[in-house]
């Protein structure tokens, strides 16, 4: 129990640097090697890694590094559901989410989260390039090799980790940031060195399983090696050092080697790319830059040397937008609506543009006419939430969010954004209720309680609310008491998060 215990800190403590295994690598058919996870059993369950990652994909949201944008964030749940449907792992849960972060580099953290760095999704040229790191990571996961990693760290790394708890508790209590910036990095240098010696011998197995899911997704296998001849080319003309990626996982020729004869071999499967990719790639271009920077500039210097894509435009019309332009961005979002009607980003990015112009009534036709088309649709249907919202119609926006809630797998994002709109609407009952779904999906039981305590203290309960809310409670005191006693510590510190 105490050494249980002392793994749940010493993931927690160290965090992403710790944890995470950067991505790009990929090769073979998966199935011809044998499942590594009983020996990573007998110290972690996955149960435990679950817990763990959610527990620090909370931390990184509460610090706003995740970006929450709906579209980004649908299109690479999408992408990543392709890869880790190749795994044959029921009841496995991956989640994939983009980071707010230019440094080249994703990881993979227990329990199937799996974060890609904004830098690395632009320095990718296709679909399948990104699809290879994200299955490299997926192949980590489905392997066990975090777990297996464990193992060692369990046995070396408690130095690195009380030089980073001292560091974090000196900094907290007196706030000397570089004391606190300097313990961080001492403990997080150690720990990363330990990590970096163990998984290179994993990196094979992770790049062979990784390529298998690429090719049996249907992506095109020849995308890693040429990845990696990219990254190791950016490497070499690079004036500020190596990427955070290849501190850790150095691009070497023979892996390169060894990947373009495994993607020879798999190369037999036909390759299916979404033509979304391209408009995503602008879209995260708009998105992640930063917030004084002006985008409409950079598609202006791009025009003046040649023909904008139509993906490209599109990045144009969104950095218009941002820009409190949206007349621009109107008349150009309706021209390529007009040649792609298939493409619901195009309805919620003409849809925000029309609400920015004042064309609110028209905005609400088209937001309508989307849903009709595709329904429940979850970017668009938060978009239209939000529009709803903002004219002065949050029931609706409720009742939309429920039914898309009761239907769709939600995300944290759209959780709460059905909380929200319960409190826009008055119901206060429904709002504290999934407020705490929200805090659920963070695997924050404490919030939860309080705020399903909340929700029964709430007037004018309907019985089925009532029942429900009874109900959901009773399920998360069960599941804080199976946590006290696998892993007895305090949460009296929390506070519930009010609804205003």
């Amino acid at each position: 129990m105490m050494r249980r215990a002392a793994i749940l800190t010493l993931f927690a403590s160290l965090g992403l640097a710790t944890l995470a295994h950067a991505a790009m690598d990929t090769a073979s058919l998966g199935n011809q090697l044998p499942d590594m996870g009983n020996p990573a059993s007998a110290s972690l369950s996955k149960a435990d890694e679950y817990q763990i990652g959610r527990m620090i994909v909370r931390g990184m949201r509460d610090q706003n590094q995740i970006l929450e944008d709906p579209e980004l964030a649908d299109y690479m749940q999408q992408l990543g559901s392709r890869l880790s449907s190749q795994t044959r792992t029921d009841g496995d849960n991956y989640q994939y989410f983009i980071v707010r972060d230019n440094a080249i580099n994703a990881f993979a953290l227990p329990g199937g989260f799996i974060g890609v760095n904004a830098g690395l999704f632009l320095l990718t040229d296709s679909e399948s390039e990104l699809a290879s790191v994200m299955g490299h990571e997926t192949a980590h996961v489905r392997q066990r090799h975090i777990a297996r990693a464990m193992q060692a760290e369990s046995r070396a790394s408690l130095a690195s980790v009380a030089t980073l708890l001292a560091a974090l508790l000196v900094g907290a209590a007196g706030g000397n940031s570089q004391a606190l910036m300097g313990g961080i990095a001492l403990g997080q240098g150690i720990a990363m060195q330990q990590m970096m010696n163990f998984t290179r011998s994993e990196e094979a197995e992770a790049d062979r399983v990784g390529i298998g899911y690429l090719a049996n997704a249907g992506f095109n296998t020849a995308a890693m090696p040429a990845f990696f001849e990219e990254m190791s080319r950016r490497e070499g003309i690079s004036e500020s050092g190596p990427m955070d990626m290849l501190r850790s996982h150095p691009v070497t020729r023979e892996r390169i080697a060894e990947t373009r004869t495994r993607a020879a071999q798999l190369s037999g499967n036909k390759v299916t790319e979404s033509n979304l990719y391209r408009w995503m790639l602008e879209r995260l271009r708009v998105q992640s830059a930063d917030p004084s920077t002006n985008m409409t500039v950079y598609y202006a210097r791009l025009r003046d040397r040649r023909t904008l894509s139509d993906a490209e435009r599109y990045g144009e019309a969104l950095a218009q937008l941002r820009a409190n332009q949206p007349m621009p961005a109107v008349a150009t979002l309706r021209t390529l609506l007009a040649t792609y009607p298939e493409m619901t980003a195009l309805y919620g990015a003409l849809g925000e543009a029309l609400m920015a112009a004042n064309q609110q009534p028209e905005a609400l036709k088209l937001f309508e006419r989307g849903l009709q088309l595709f329904p429940r649709n979850a970017p668009l249907s938060l978009r239209y939430s939000d529009a709803l919202m903002a004219n002065g119609n949050p029931k609706q926006a409720h009742e939309l969010l429920l039914d898309l809630f009761n239907n769709v797998a939600p995300t944290p994002a759209q959780i709460r954004q059905t909380a929200l709109a319960a409190s826009a609407a008055g119901d206060t009952g429904d709002a504290y209720y999934y407020m705490s779904e929200y805090q659920l999906s963070g695997g924050n039981l404490a919030l939860a309680n309080q705020q399903l305590e909340l929700a029964l203290a709430a007037p004018d309960l309907t019985s089925v609310q009532r029942q429900r809310f009874r109900a959901r409670l009773t399920e998360v005191r069960t599941w804080m008491r199976e946590q006290q006693r696998e892993h007895p510590r305090g949460d009296g510190s929390e506070q519930p998060l009010m609804l205003n």
